[in-house]
């Protein structure tokens, strides 16, 4: 979700229409990934899209200003009658993004605001008012993309791109990772849940982990619901994901696995204690030393993944000197 939000998010040229007998421009700005003040009085516009929900929030005198193009001359009124309204103002474009869209849209309601960030910041022109707009998408940053988002991320990847530096508010998600294990997939098949997994490589255990953001990875320490950085974000072998593999020689990695030999193949499980988005700036500028603020002890739930797949979670605990994983669910692993 995250990945797909950066690619929305990607600096483009402006929008141009018209609605009514009134020109019409929107620009995306940026992606804000921590909520700002505003500027001045918003009103939440919620849609639905398939039953998929997006909240725009628009500028009380830009709400007017459509309004005022099928009902001219009267205060701003109440739901639902305001909402009939916009939507009437904006049937035209409604009516189109129905089709691109292939699902019902429809305007629900209009509110104060209340909708919190991520969000992408557009600037909106329409007459003489110009004002930003603020675009929410609702769905687990670490999840799959809504279908609706995806279709509407597709039109707006139409506008092609201003060519310039990469935001540094762009945002990158880094994995809490606690451990690893290497296991061959007939054993992984056979795991049932309160089953415990022993990591092969479980740094947790000394007080330490793994921060990996994407291709990169960072150590270290855990200080209570604090992490210190213990050394610079690097592109290297990550040592959890590529602890105790070995490599094959080239003639017999040419050589497809049977049938048969498909449960012998061993996979490698990566135990994560969560996500949290930073900026891409701020992972560009943090060394050694660094503290994050995580808000909460690092002992669970615990997502197990492989390949960057989620395919089960677990809880920590303790088997006599060790640390395992217990398995809350059986694990997805397909052959």
């Amino acid at each position: 979700m995250v990945s797909w939000i950066n690619e929305v998010a990607a600096p483009r040229t402006v929008l141009q229409s018209r609605l009514g007998d009134k020109p019409v421009s929107i620009r995306i700005n940026r992606l804000v990934w921590q909520a700002e003040p505003y500027a001045m009085s918003m009103l939440d516009c919620v849609f639905c899209a398939g039953g998929e929900t997006a909240v725009l929030s628009l500028p009380r005198v830009l709400v007017e200003a459509l309004i005022s193009t099928v009902q001219y001359g009267l205060t701003l009124p109440s739901d639902p009658t305001r909402s009939l309204l916009l939507e009437l103002a904006l049937e035209a474009w409604l009516a189109r993004l129905e089709i691109m869209l292939g699902r019902n849209f429809q305007l629900i309601r209009i509110e104060d605001v209340t909708a919190k960030d991520p969000y992408l910041e557009l600037d909106v022109t329409f007459g003489p008012v110009a004002a930003k707009a603020r675009l929410f998408l609702f769905a687990p940053l670490d999840g799959l993309v809504p279908s609706a988002f995806r279709v509407l991320g597709e039109l707006i990847g139409q506008l092609p791109r201003d060519l310039g530096k990469i935001s540094s508010e762009l945002p990158v998600l880094i994995a809490r990772e606690i451990g690893s294990l290497r296991a061959p997939v007939s054993l992984l098949r056979q795991a049932q849940p309160g089953d415990a997994l022993l990591p092969d490589v479980i740094p947790f255990a000394h007080g330490q982990l793994i921060l990996a953001a994407d291709k990169l990875w960072a150590p270290a320490q855990v200080a209570g619901d604090r992490l210190i950085l213990r050394g610079p974000f690097r592109l290297q072998s990550h040592p959890l994901r590529y602890a105790n593999m070995t490599i094959r020689p080239q003639a017999e990695q040419a050589i497809p696995p049977s049938e048969a030999d498909i449960d012998s193949v061993e996979i490698t499980l990566v135990f994560e204690c969560g996500r949290w988005p930073i900026p891409l700036g701020t992972l560009r500028s943090i060394n050694e030393g660094h503290v994050f603020e995580l808000g909460r002890p690092l002992d669970g739930p615990v997502d197990i993944v492989a390949n960057g797949q989620l395919i089960g979670r677990g809880d920590i605990v303790r088997i006599g000197e060790a640390l395992g994983v217990r398995l809350r669910s059986r694990l997805s692993v397909n052959g």
